[in-house]
């Protein structure tokens, strides 16, 4: 004997399964996403270490050449870390008058947000910027 709400139950089902066809489609793009995001992290862990080891290998080139001590390079790094208000442990940005109209911009930034014209580089490592 077959239900009054059979076709009810044919809809309810359909639309179930929609849900569940969707809910799979969301799972397989997040974990296509988590798998990406993985690589990158991994990238940047190479990256990270290359540049630590290079860091270590010109630190003790200089050592080596000048006599300097290991409390030469931390107190320095401490400076430049300081030297925009924030001790974090990260290199920021700075404001820097752009050459052409003089205004105020963020050394972020490549151009002047006034004029358009070049902003110079606030440290050597943002050449390529």
């Amino acid at each position: 004997m077959q239900s009054n709400n059979a076709p009810m139950d044919i809809i309810i089902d359909l639309y179930q399964q929609r849900r569940i066809n969707e809910a799979r489609d969301t799972a397989a793009q997040a974990k296509s996403v988590t798998e990406q995001l993985q690589w990158e992290v991994r990238d940047l862990q190479r990256k990270a270490d290359a540049m630590t080891i290079a860091c270590q290998a010109l630190w003790e080139i200089v050592r080596a050449q000048t006599g300097m001590r290991d409390e030469a390079i931390l107190q320095k790094m401490q400076e430049i870390d300081a030297r925009d208000g924030r001790a974090d442990g990260k290199i920021s940005g700075s404001v820097l008058p752009c050459p052409r109209c003089g205004r105020k911009s963020n050394a972020n930034r490549r151009d002047c947000l006034y004029c358009g014209a070049k902003m110079p580089v606030s440290h050597v490592f943002e050449k390529d910027r």
